[in-house]
């Protein structure tokens, strides 16, 4: 009898998009390895999420643990200089069908992966597993342990008993109509108040990656001690990346979406496999300014904005049954307006003492994520030791890809010369 593991509403949401990544170079083993290794993950139990068959129609999932090796395959090898072509024509072979699909290319490894069964965290334990070279390789910290499937009432509940007086506060700030530039949305908002001519469009999603010098990090957290004292590196990159755009002649709305992680508002012992992340869009915010990145994060959190976000997107699901992402319009403004979307995975330790075969400004971790709108650009960021790695999610056909590329290779050359004139004097 199959067993059936019934999904979460945040889950649903995301169970018609996916995450794409590749990482590398390291040692992997060799394909029976990999298969070997992400059969034992999966067979620990529905929580691991592996081995389920994630669907849009029904929350009734299927746990199949068996079939995940049914989809890793090994290819040709690849070269650093290939994966950004590599990874869009990767992700381009997605199906709906396949929950789990993990390819070998030499000492690259790609995996495509239905965002019903996570968010960034699946992805970053499972690469940090697979690619322990260590006979006999421990799993990833959370197997075989309680795994929470729902965990937006605990985490609501949570911070509601140490934040009583924020609480009236965000649910006022979320339902009062014009009081609050945010949006439950995760996308940007552009200006509709002038006509705009518009010809029609079909997706073509692509990627554009780049990789800053080693100490980048450092070099961020020594320039914010002198101009922007209590900044985050994460606003930091997303106004380097915002700006990098600017110079390189795109038009870029005065708006930005970014992707909260909901699990710091959990117990810290509580584990979290499936979606627990939220999109909240700023309609009025210089996405090129530190200070405004900076500001527009910390407020949000701190007023618990990604939980009442995450909490409406659940309550617009069950009432409209349609998923967030995969919906395309069929047509483009002539002149399109870039729509910036943030993702930060932030410093992802897990991957930092994995089997690497090269030194860090010298490895890859990307992601491509396709953009739901025409106009959208999703950057993605990940950090290991002190490098961030940079991906540009965009459709080829909106933006031209070596134009992308060149705001990127501005990124790589020197993040903090990209910063806001103002924001650079003391």
């Amino acid at each position: 009898m199959t067993q059936i593991y019934r999904a979460s509403s945040l889950d649903m949401l995301r169970s018609d998009s996916r995450i794409v990544t590749v990482l590398g170079p390291a040692d992997f083993g060799d394909l029976a390895r990999v298969q070997s290794r992400v059969l034992a993950l999966a067979s620990i139990g529905p929580a691991t999420r592996l081995g389920l068959r994630a669907q849009q129609s029904s929350a009734a999932w299927a746990f199949e643990p068996d079939r995940v090796v049914e989809h890793i395959t090994e290819g040709p090898s690849v070269d650093h200089e290939q994966l950004a072509e590599e990874l869009t024509e990767f992700a381009h072979e997605s199906a709906a069908g396949i929950p789990v699909r993990i390819r070998l290319a030499g000492r690259y490894l790609f995996l495509d992966l239905n965002h019903g069964l996570g968010d960034a965290l699946l992805p970053v334990d499972l690469f940090a597993y697979l690619a322990d070279a260590t006979p006999d390789a421990p799993l990833p910290a959370w197997a075989g342990n309680a795994v929470e499937g729902h965990p937006l009432r605990k985490s609501l509940l949570h911070w509601a008993v140490r934040n009583p007086r924020k609480v009236v506060d965000t649910i006022y700030g979320r339902v009062r109509p014009g009081t609050n530039s945010e949006s439950a949305e995760p996308a940007a908002v552009s200006d509709a108040a002038s006509p705009t001519a518009f010809v029609p469009w079909t997706p073509s999603a692509a990627v554009a990656v780049a990789v800053t010098p080693a100490g980048t990090t450092e070099a961020i957290r020594r320039w914010r001690e002198s101009h922007l004292p209590g900044a985050s590196v994460s606003a930091v990159m997303c106004a380097a990346v915002s700006t990098a755009f600017v110079r390189t002649s795109f038009p870029v709305d005065r708006s930005a979406a970014f992707l909260f992680d909901c699990r710091r508002y959990l117990p810290p012992s509580t584990a979290v496999l499936g979606n627990f992340a939220a999109g909240i869009g700023f309609s009025d915010i210089d996405p090129t300014s530190a200070r405004e990145v900076n500001d527009a994060l910390s407020g949000a959190i701190d007023k618990g904005r990604p939980i009442a976000s995450a909490t409406i997107s659940t309550i617009k699901y069950k009432r409209e049954r349609r998923a967030v992402s995969g919906v395309f319009d069929d047509r483009v403004p002539v002149r399109p307006n870039v729509e910036l979307m943030f993702s930060d995975v932030g410093r992802v330790r897990q991957l930092e003492q994995v089997s690497w075969i090269a030194q860090p400004a010298d490895r890859a971790f990307f992601v491509i994520a396709a953009p739901g709108s025409p106009e959208s650009m999703m950057i993605t960021m990940e950090t290991i030791d002190s490098v961030v790695f940079v991906s540009a999610s965009f459709h080829d056909n909106v933006f031209d890809s070596q134009t992308v590329q060149a705001a990127l290779d501005l990124v790589a050359a020197d993040p903090l010369a990209l910063l806001a004139p103002q924001e650079k004097t003391a």
